[in-house]
């Protein structure tokens, strides 16, 4: 599953698109519910399921899609920035600041602005952009996650999301807030 982000650079030749493909999930996505075993994308309350595609990276720019899908049967509505923590193998937490807006990191001008109100209807999808740049200076404080923790919002069930972040030393990454895909 591959999202389409757009080169690492800005301007005018930069795509400003995102793309899931919808026929086959991110796998190894499990819930955080106790005693869940799932071995696919999981439809939690209330009624989102949240997949990630493959990074794509050059120059140590590092850049991937969320794609949140409404798997239940009423609207869904979002607003604002998927909630994202960094988990090491064993899934506790690392020391990665998840910062609000991809200008922190690299601007992408589909992602830039405020967030908006999203009604997502039954079947509907939504994405969002998580990058940061890997940049390794120190061996010894190196960050490395095995894992992403993604909610849809801020008090809504997270989905766990087996993928490998590396935001080498600079301890942080930039999400975007929820979008339409185009």
């Amino acid at each position: 599953m591959v999202l389409l982000l757009g080169a690492c650079g800005s301007g005018p030749d930069e795509p400003d698109v995102l793309r899931p493909a919808m026929n086959s999930p991110s796998p190894n996505i499990t819930a955080t519910t106790p005693g869940a075993a799932p071995s696919g994308p999981q439809c939690l309350a209330p009624g989102v399921e949240v997949s990630i595609g493959e990074t794509n990276g050059a120059m140590g720019l590092r850049m991937v899609g969320l794609t949140l899908r409404n798997c239940g049967t009423d609207v869904y509505r979002v607003e604002g920035y998927p909630v994202i923590t960094v988990l090491d193998e064993e899934r506790n937490p690392l020391d990665v600041a998840v910062l609000h807006g991809t200008e922190h990191v690299h601007r992408m001008e589909h992602f830039a602005g405020p967030p908006e109100v999203l009604d997502v209807p039954p079947g509907g999808t939504v994405g969002a952009a998580l990058v940061w740049r890997n940049l390794t200076t120190d061996a010894a404080t190196v960050a490395r996650g095995a894992y992403l923790r993604v909610a849809p919002a801020t008090g809504q069930p997270a989905h766990t999301l087996e993928f490998p972040v590396d935001p080498g030393n600079t301890g942080r990454l930039a999400v975007s807030p929820w979008t339409r895909l185009r």
